[in-house]
């Protein structure tokens, strides 16, 4: 559990490495020989990653050490000969010594042509290639050519009021990054122009470390949010970020942003410097840290060995959690509540570009010795133990200066002394006698986790975990922060193979693994959401959980506005891995459908998928170039102006097919690039049933739509929903012949509304055609919103036609 993040160093030194940049000056001495024949080039324009419409301009430079021959734009099969030889001084000042001098630039302009394009396809790829005189070629970079059609799918549809109390009507696409005032942000925003809607934004979302970027030890260590960033600790820099810089590059490029508010264990990893970080600094007296079962504080380099980096994260001392550390406390709210005061502002004077804040990644007991050894032991951390199990100090409400009134979390059934020592199978005579639990044998006889005394210590640390998640998040709402702008950020990760599922309860059983106190449901904050951190299998959806429904619907079940604060498909269990757009595909698909408000993928400037086969390559912080890049497109794509809220398949994509799913329980269907082919039975008819686990609003929700061609005649389609336990269908919806109507997404249906009842969990939808000929399904969407004012009878469609 605790190794989400093991890989952050490796991270780190690649965000602040990209794979391909504009040009800049360059030390001549650095240029390759011609007999190590390298390629470089870059495309200027478009800077948007999306091209609209056919006839496209192309413009960039491209140097090789033997010379280039030619650049070649491919589309569709088609080969367009760009002009090459045009003139690039500014290229030549920067990269001197190539064959090709001052004129390695190329451009084209002119219609491409469909070619082999798929007719259904939304976006298809546009290479740009470099061919070597010695015929190697390099691919410079792609572009999409989107089809003009696509944007306009859900453009009969009102795209507003579809917020249901829960912040933006838009879901928004954040990539992570930093380096902000070394323009890690550049391109970010006009890379994806194209794929903006009022329902689907562009963002990113950057760090800042509230208890590194201070005033130092002169300032006793207050927030600093104009911290100079070109301060460094050997060879690194103490910060990439600082709050200042960051909201005025939002401004600037008006791009909206989430804040990452950082004074969590990966806040001060990379390295101790105490006369700036005042992490660091209270983590030098070992009152305010974590201690193991034998009462010790380990060095915080104590963890160097761990894989994933050069240099590996300082993660073996953290900060207790426990409530009597009043010095740690202290300075994490005034820190915290200091940002709090800028981003407040901005809020007010850019409402548009305030997406919220999430707060300290990876909240819990320190886990990372695997088993090796065991926390929290802190002394203020077994007084409050003591006081839980007895439901007294701070549980009872009695408050001393500096400590919180805790009787809200008061257990609902205090133990007596007797009942603690007859858990503990020991003796005590006072409740000072008390003690945790400090063994934790595996004996198959009489494991751990099978021990009641380790189950209240178990209990005992997930309610620090979610009570410090509270408190961040509150302090937060005090300083002016609403609630609805405020995620966690705790880590959910897969378990490996032969352990047990991810906590979901507080009050879930014991794990047969240290989970350093995490359970999903204590991750949510009371007065503001839950924000995950997944990765692998979790990210995918596949993560097998303790009631058995999938990671993202129970999310959703404890919090309808969660938010996804870092995202990669690549398994960190599997670090050489790379993650196919199949993986990417559902991932995005099943997010969506579950109601996250946003998905911040990992990284912008990470590692760049044209250099996967580097051996620095990093899958788990690659975002461009990338399957995961190039699904979340067309994800974003299928969504443009689709209400929020909107559960929608799309079977796939241009150039992938996937049945999302739905299975045939009439007829039959076959999944396929482009939609789902219905083959009606012998009664001319076709009867999909839906995935399990949705969450369907019969209040809210108001229409279906089915993606059936234009031209595809259809008698009768019906719409049942499943609800209850045990399974119930009940019609929601009927229409026939004239009564059938065309909108821009295709044939949609109205549900029948109701004043109250049960969420539906399941749709079925049957189809009844005039004959047996099959027609391709492009889509179902369950749709929020109210109609436009351009829809259609099929009748009135077909004699148009």
């Amino acid at each position: 559990m605790g190794l989400v993040r093991i890989v952050f160093d490796a991270w780190k030194r690649a965000s602040r490495r990209r794979t391909w940049k504009r040009a800049r000056p360059a030390d001549s001495t650095s240029v390759p020989a011609a007999a190590s024949r390298v390629t470089i080039g870059w495309i200027d324009e478009p800077a948007a990653e999306g091209i609209v419409g056919s006839r496209i301009r192309i413009a960039g430079w491209a140097l090789d050490t033997l010379g280039v021959a030619s650049v070649e734009i491919r589309h569709a099969g088609i080969r367009h000969a760009a002009q090459f030889g045009r003139p690039r001084h500014d290229v030549a000042v920067v990269h001197p010594g190539y064959p090709d001098g001052g004129f390695g630039g190329f451009e084209f302009e002119g219609p491409l042509g469909r070619g082999d394009a798929n007719p259904r396809a939304s976006r298809s790829r546009l290479e740009v290639v470099a061919i070597a005189r010695d015929g190697r070629e390099t691919l410079l970079g792609t572009r999409s050519v989107i089809a003009p059609e696509s944007l306009q799918i859900w453009r009969d549809f009102d795209q507003r009021g579809s917020r249901d109390g829960h912040g933006s009507d838009a879901f928004f696409l954040l990539p992570a990054l930093s380096g902000i005032p070394a323009g890690s942000a550049e391109g970010l925003g006009a890379r994806y122009m194209p794929y903006l809607s009022p329902t689907t934004r562009i963002g990113m979302r950057v760090p800042i470390l509230y208890l590194r970027t201070t005033q130092g030890a002169a300032g006793d260590w207050a927030f600093d949010p104009d911290f100079d960033v070109a301060r460094t600790h050997g060879a690194r820099a103490v910060a990439e970020d600082s709050l200042t810089a960051l909201l005025a590059d939002a401004v600037a490029r008006g791009l909206p942003v989430l804040v990452t508010l950082d004074g969590g264990i990966w806040a001060d990893a990379s390295g101790t410097v105490p006369e700036w970080d005042v992490n660091d600094r209270l983590e030098e007296d070992i009152a305010n840290c974590q201690w193991n079962e034998r009462d010790e504080v380990m060095p915080d380099d104590w963890l160097k060995h761990l894989p994933g980096s050069r240099a590996a994260p300082e993660l073996a001392r953290a900060l207790t959690l426990n409530v009597y550390a009043t010095t740690v406390r202290r300075y994490k709210r005034r820190n915290l509540q200091q940002a709090a005061a800028g981003l407040v502002a901005f809020m007010h004077a850019h409402p548009g570009l305030f997406v919220g804040v999430n707060l300290d990644p990876d909240v819990y007991i320190n886990p990372f010795f695997s088993e090796g050894q065991w926390y929290d032991y802190n002394p203020g951390t077994l007084r409050q133990f003591r006081h839980w199990l007895a439901g007294t100090g701070p549980y009872a409400g009695a408050t001393l200066p500096e400590l919180p009134d805790l009787s809200s979390w008061r257990r609902a059934r205090p133990l007596s002394l007797e009942e603690a020592a007859a858990l503990a199978r020991r003796s005590f005579a006072t409740w000072d006698d008390v003690d945790a639990p400090r063994s934790f044998p595996r004996d198959p006889a009489a494991p751990y986790w099978k021990d009641p005394w380790v189950h209240e210590w178990e209990m005992f640390r997930r309610h620090l975990v979610t009570l410090h998640y509270d408190e961040l998040a509150q302090w937060l709402i005090d300083a002016g922060v609403p609630g609805d702008r405020i995620w966690s950020s705790q880590g959910l990760m897969a378990p490996w193979e032969g352990c047990m599922s991810l906590a979901l309860r507080e009050s879930s059983p014991v794990r047969n693994y240290d989970s350093g106190g995490v359970s999903i449901e204590g991750s949510k904050p009371r007065n503001a959401h839950l924000g995950a951190i997944v990765y692998g299998p979790a990210a995918t959806n596949e993560m097998p959980m303790e009631n058995g429904r999938s990671l993202y619907a129970t999310l959703a079940d404890i919090d309808p506005g969660f938010g996804i604060v870092e995202f990669n498909t690549a398994d960190l269990r599997r670090p050489r891995s790379h993650p196919t757009y199949a993986d990417a595909y559902r991932a995005l698909r099943d997010l969506w459908n579950a109601g996250a408000r946003f998905v911040s993928p990992m990284a912008w400037n990470g590692s760049n998928g044209l250099a996967r086969d580097a051996p620095d390559y990093a899958p788990h912080t690659a975002w461009r170039n990338t399957p995961l890049e190039d699904a979340a497109l067309d994800f974003l794509l299928a969504r443009t102006g689709l209400p929020l809220g909107s559960l929608l398949w799309t079977f796939g994509s241009g150039h992938y097919g996937d049945d999302d799913g739905w299975t045939a329980v009439a007829g039959s269907s076959v999944a396929g690039v482009g939609g789902l082919m219905l083959v009606p039975d012998a009664g001319n008819g076709v009867a999909l049933e839906s995935p399990r686990d949705l969450r369907i609003d019969r209040q809210k929700m108001t229409t279906v739509v089915a993606g059936l061609p234009v031209d595809a005649e259809v008698d009768e389609i019906r719409v049942l929903l499943c609800i209850g336990a045990d399974p119930q269908w009940i019609v929601a919806a009927a229409a026939s012949d004239t009564s059938l109507k065309r909108c821009s997404a295709g044939i949609a249906i109205t549900l029948a509304r109701v004043a109250c009842g049960e969420r539906a969990h399941r749709v079925r939808i049957e189809f009844r055609f005039p004959d047996r000929r099959s027609v391709t399904l492009s889509r179902i969407a369950v749709l929020r919103g109210k109609w436009g004012q351009s829809c259609n009878t099929l009748a009135k469609i077909g004699s148009e036609l």
